[in-house]
């Protein structure tokens, strides 16, 4: 037989170990682990939520009436309000505005639709309503939706610290008082429309329940 040579054979046992590397101790390749999943990007909602509550209790304490009064701290995220928020805002997301222009739109719906449409937003209130206490739905923000010609949305969604700042004191008024932080609870929705983004916002608050 003839003599392997020294190349042939490191050759080969290269080769082997390899083969040995990737079998597990009952001879079957062993599998590699997964790589880690990468990050899910933060949803649009989810970062103004923080950035609302970054500037929450500063922009109370200047527009509450009382500095005497206990103010709202931050708010607690509540999915019935921003599933309403998303509600609020789906006759945009389907219909095309009725007028287009840079700097306003607005929407039209045919009279049975709208009528159809605010049944459903006083049912999801009412259901609000009920979980957390008479009273509790405080309003929705950045849409002015009461009559079926000229609905439209109002708050373009806000990037920087000064924007989230106006849309905060936009959305406490005269201040929101609570002697309880969690009390006061958000729901928030931000659709896309054509290159525009909006913010909708509910508020709720359970104090009463």
């Amino acid at each position: 037989m003839k003599e392997m040579n020294r190349r042939a054979f490191l050759t080969l046992t290269g080769a082997a170990v390899v083969a040995l590397s990737l079998a597990g101790c009952d001879g079957e390749p062993s599998v590699p682990p997964a790589p880690p999943a990468p990050p899910a990007s933060e949803s649009k909602e989810l970062a103004l939520f923080k950035a609302i509550n970054e500037v929450w209790y500063e922009v109370n304490k200047q527009v509450a009436p009382n500095p005497k009064l206990d103010i709202c701290k931050s708010v607690v995220y509540c999915q019935e309000a921003a599933d309403l928020a998303k509600f609020t805002a789906s006759p945009f997301e389907t219909y095309d505005p009725e007028m287009d222009e840079e700097d306003f739109r607005k929407w039209n719906l045919p009279d049975d639709v709208f009528y159809d449409y605010k049944d459903r937003e006083a049912e999801m209130i009412a259901e609000i309503d009920k979980k957390y206490g008479s009273g509790s739905y405080r309003g929705t923000g950045g849409v002015s939706n009461s009559t079926h010609d000229g609905m439209q949305l109002t708050k373009l969604y806000p990037h920087s610290q000064s924007e989230v700042r106006e849309f905060v004191r936009y959305l406490a008024g005269p201040g929101l008082v609570s002697p309880h932080p969690e009390q006061w609870m958000i729901g928030l929705y931000c659709p896309t429309i054509k290159g525009k983004t909006y913010a909708v916002a509910v508020m709720v608050n359970y104090s009463q329940h």
